[in-house]
């Protein structure tokens, strides 16, 4: 069984939207979680459609399970300016809510970041 969260694990995917931003990660199932995705946070999800493109202006990067180059989320968050990583494998299951990431969307990777002594999770 894998250990999600592990501050030595790179995840990798397809590089589909360059640039680099961290933050919390705020994994969101259906639309009915949209409203726990706040300013600043990296958006975990299985795809996006057109439904989801509001969270593209708030979410500071993308990181889906599925999709490539021409996808929803890839097309859209080139659009938007932020980085996107797809295609990585259990990123749901592995991503827990509120896990400081640093997304690399330019070499498809995101990197777990350590907490910081003192910070409220």
């Amino acid at each position: 069984m894998e250990k999600p969260d592990r501050a030595d694990e790179v995840l990798t995917g397809m590089g589909a939207s360059p640039g680099n931003a961290c933050g919390p990660a705020r994994t969101v199932h259906s639309i009915d979680e949209f409203s726990s995705v706040k300013p600043g946070d990296i958006l975990v999800c299985r795809t996006t459609d057109p439904a989801w493109t509001p969270l593209f202006g708030v979410a500071a990067a993308i990181i889906t399970e599925t999709g490539g180059m021409l996808s929803h989320a890839a097309i859209v968050a080139r659009e938007f300016g932020i980085p996107a990583v797809l295609g990585v494998t259990g990123a749901l299951t592995r991503i827990r809510s509120g896990t400081v990431l640093e997304v690399n969307g330019t070499n498809g990777t995101v990197r777990p970041q350590p907490a910081h002594p003192g910070a409220t999770p």
